[in-house]
């Protein structure tokens, strides 16, 4: 993973992400184009030709965060602790 939560933004992050793709759905519903959106908002280009259209297939719902990307941990709790212990043992206890 390249981010120490989890191999994405953080809360916030993905929060403050998520309230520009709102603005852009009001400046959308506004009939604002996509490059007009792209220069208020300071996104790139490409940007806003993707959330138009996400917003016109799916309104504003298709916008929303869909909170942090990735899979759950599969191990439960005790496995999750049996290999904290295994891995404080080292790589030359186990071969």
């Amino acid at each position: 993973m390249r981010y120490a939560d989890g191999g994405g933004m953080t809360a916030r992050e993905r929060a403050r992400r998520e309230a520009l793709r709102m603005r852009a759905a009001e400046l959308f519903a506004a009939g604002v184009t996509a490059p007009e959106v792209a220069e208020r908002l300071w996104v790139t280009p490409k940007s806003p030709y993707q959330r138009r259209r996400a917003w016109t297939a799916g309104g504003t719902a298709a916008l929303a965060s869909r909170g942090p990307g990735g899979q759950c941990c599969k191990l439960t709790p005790a496995l999750c602790e049996k290999l904290a212990a295994l891995l404080e043992q080292g790589p030359a206890a186990h071969g």
